[in-house]
């Protein structure tokens, strides 16, 4: 389906989603990733009034929930904390319907994450909650790290809810040096030994 398309399909529905949609193709998101024509987009948050704000964040988390609901087969997360239920349930949805490996690497649960901790044990989502000596600040969202030319991550601005004003911006980028830096940096979170809690439903 050709871009032209796309923009009569999305400005039939609400302003939200034909916001979200033009996001999507100044990104060519769409398509699959040629190794030549990586994605690199700065999702950025803005100044301006809140109302303004605002919707750009809401269509920001679109873009990032896009990324992951399209994954094929796996997503592999690192965050400092997830107490996002938007995150949660849509992590829990891709593995559910579409059977995508979802790994979580939390470097400090808080009682703000037990929530969505139950949820992802009760639902198969592998997740290990690090305690290491010095704090890991990472944030990012691999997507299909193993499969050549598909890979996308985000970086930067996650854990978000549609009424939350994010200040920090997230990058979409689909760049291999990134995305093999970024898989390197998360097996060596998840397979570190120190002060390691899995999390399993009892």
């Amino acid at each position: 389906m050709n871009k032209s398309t796309w923009k009569c399909i999305l400005s039939a529905g609400s302003s939200k989603v034909f916001d979200f949609g033009l996001k999507m193709l100044e990104i060519n998101i769409f398509r699959n990733v040629e190794p030549d024509t990586a994605i690199n987009e700065v999702l950025f948050y803005g100044a301006g009034d809140e109302k303004q704000v605002k919707k750009v964040a809401q269509n920001n988390l679109f873009c990032i929930r896009f990324i992951i609901v399209n994954a094929s087969e796996t997503v592999d997360v690192c965050v400092p904390n997830l107490s996002s239920e938007t995150l949660a349930k849509c992590l829990v949805s891709v593995h559910q319907n579409n059977k995508v490996k979802i790994r979580i690497a939390i470097h400090n649960s808080d009682d703000d994450d037990l929530e969505n901790l139950q949820l992802f044990a009760e639902n198969g989502v592998e997740v290990k909650v690090l305690s290491p000596e010095v704090r890991l600040e990472h944030e990012f969202v691999l997507v299909d790290a193993r499969a050549a030319g598909e890979a996308v991550a985000a970086l930067g601005a996650l854990d978000l809810e549609p009424d939350c004003l994010a200040s920090d911006a997230t990058l979409l980028t689909s760049e291999p040096s990134v995305l093999v830096a970024l898989h390197r940096e998360f097996e060596r979170v998840w397979n570190s030994d120190s002060d390691m809690t899995r999390v399993h439903c009892d």
